[in-house]
């Protein structure tokens, strides 16, 4: 074959696939009908019109393919080129970001800054709620005031602190509070909660007007911000923020009353009608919750033997058992002890792990002042880094005077811990695969269905990717019912944490998931791809 004939064939097949893929496109509808149809009908009739489509939609569909497979050989390009221009179909700046490394700081564009935005979505968000709601539980704290005046010490699992995810107030009230916080420079604020609250606070206020596009009873998905149990209020603000998302990509969707039986929150109509079920999981795990609360009651031995010793610094505990086997005892001893070790900063391995010692002086200056526990003194202190920790976790304690900003610090404690036990590695990196099994769960026979799974990322490295790839591995293995299609889901992967002095940040990372049986990839510039971390919009 000449060059000429080559360059002929490659656009034949283009202008092919072109048709091919706009006549699955108009097809969808009908399929989706005829779904519907069959799945309360039962009838053979029904039976065999549904039939008929989807064997016509599967020659197309295999007909499609094969014309792919020869338009890749027909152009001439190397894999590598091949897979390079496949990059241009993700979301955001274009960037395959799968890999938790990738996603810090340094390598993520900026694509809003929430001071901008604050104060109006703020007011937004307050002017939702009852008159003297929000003043209700006066007396519960949302500041890091057991931090500052010594009582407690802090601990962070995945970046969180379980006290900040978890806390005795709403959790819209939380959120609200919080975010007055932020915005008028309270040295107490918890920037450990606003972290995530703070972004997600200006994205509801500011996407509030789309849901005046959105049918259904939006009254009611709102009211439960507040009338709903403070567990489910990130959950309520992830349904409303794709709803609202939807609305500003053109799409008409109504939220579905619930029932008893498989209830999706959303129903779309166009391009062809399907419904969207959204899911979001929780923080932390009981796992992860339990191992953070036996770390704190490891913590509160070691602090007691340090400071009999007036041992001051960071001791480092890898874990080879889980921690409702771990031998508090002899760790703590073992910990002590390390300091009389020819070189106490190098490990020294255990039946149950290894310990490290890092020396600290009783008393040591900053580099600048800064707020309590910030991600800039916890850094220089104890090594920590907030963007991507090595760690599984930290539990640490200061002497700060009971000063919400510190320039020097005292008797500075610090434990640094990860557990590299295969069970509880595995139960760690627990895959968002049985979230995706309960939306599923929700979308009824005959429907055509979009996922939105959304959860938070703040494992060290190893966990993270190992979690994400158990995922990709598994889903191909995914059954479901025969009378369900699922061409596109969303995983939604956050990474809040605070910056520098307790600035909020949030990277949001989606993968974008097509079927390779009955995928309709098109249908992603049709949707949101990003919710919490889109630019935010000027409050009318």
């Amino acid at each position: 074959m000449t060059k000429e004939q080559g360059t002929s064939r490659f656009w034949e097949l283009a202008e092919q696939a072109k048709l091919l893929q706009e006549e699955i496109r108009l097809l969808l509808p009908s399929l989706a009908e005829a779904r519907r149809k069959y799945s309360r009908s039962k009838s053979d009739v029904d039976r065999i019109e549904l039939e008929r489509i989807q064997n016509f939609a599967g020659e197309l569909l295999a007909t499609n393919n094969a014309v792919g497979r020869e338009l890749e050989q027909a152009s001439g390009l190397s894999e590598e080129i091949l897979r390079a221009i496949e990059t241009q179909n993700l979301p955001g700046d274009g960037e395959n970001r799968l890999l938790r490394g990738d996603l810090i700081e340094q390598r993520v564009a900026v694509t809003g800054i929430v001071e901008t935005h604050l104060a109006e979505a703020i007011d937004a968000v307050t002017r939702l709620v009852p008159s003297g709601w929000l003043q209700h539980d006066s007396e519960i704290s949302h500041r890091i005031d057991r931090l500052i005046d010594g009582s407690d010490c802090l601990s962070l699992v995945k970046g969180l602190r379980s006290d900040s995810e978890f806390p005795h107030l709403h959790r819209l009230r939380q959120m609200i509070r919080v975010s007055k916080d932020y915005q008028d420079e309270e040295l107490a604020y918890d920037h450990f909660a606003g972290a995530t609250v703070v972004p997600q606070l200006v994205q509801l206020g500011t996407r509030l007007k789309n849901l005046n596009d959105v049918g259904g009873d939006v009254s009611l998905r709102v009211r439960r911000l507040w009338e709903g149990a403070t567990e489910s209020t990130d959950a309520n603000v992830f349904e409303l923020l794709v709803a609202a998302g939807c609305a500003e990509y053109g799409r008409k969707v109504e939220f579905l009353p619930e029932t008893h039986e498989r209830s999706p929150d959303i129903r779309c109509h166009d391009p062809y009608p399907m419904v969207i079920e959204c899911k979001r999981k929780r923080v932390l795990s009981n796992y992860e919750i339990d191992e953070e609360a036996s770390m704190r009651r490891l913590f509160s031995q070691l602090e007691i033997e340090s400071n009999k010793r007036g041992l001051y610094g960071r001791f480092d505990l890898h874990l080879k058992v889980e921690s409702n086997a771990i031998p508090s005892n002899d760790i703590v001893a073992g910990l002590i002890s390390q300091r009389l070790a020819p070189h106490p900063d190098r490990p020294l391995d255990y039946p149950w792990g290894s310990v490290a010692y890092h020396q600290l002086p009783y008393r040591m200056s900053l580099p600048e002042v800064t707020r309590l526990y910030s991600p800039n003194m916890l850094k220089a202190a104890f090594g920590w880094n907030s963007d991507l920790p090595e760690w599984d976790g930290i539990v640490c304690r200061v002497d700060n005077g009971r000063e919400a900003s510190v320039g020097e610090i005292r008797r500075p404690i610090a434990l640094a811990w990860s557990n590299v036990a295969d069970a509880a590695v595995k139960k760690r990196a627990w895959s968002p695969l049985d979230l995706f099994g309960d939306a599923m769960g929700q979308i009824p026979p005959g429907e055509f269905g979009i996922i939105y799974l959304a959860y938070h990322e703040g494992a060290r490295e190893e966990i993270a990717n190992r979690r994400i790839q158990n995922f990709l591995d598994r889903m191909p293995e995914w059954e479901h019912s025969a009378s369900i299609r699922v061409p596109i889901s969303f995983l939604v992967r956050l990474y809040p944490r605070p910056l520098d002095h307790g600035s909020p940040d949030l990277i949001e990372s989606t993968l974008r998931l097509c079927s390779d049986i009955y995928g309709e990839p098109a249908l992603f510039e049709d949707f949101p791809n990003t919710i919490f971390t889109r630019a935010p919009q000027k409050v009318n």
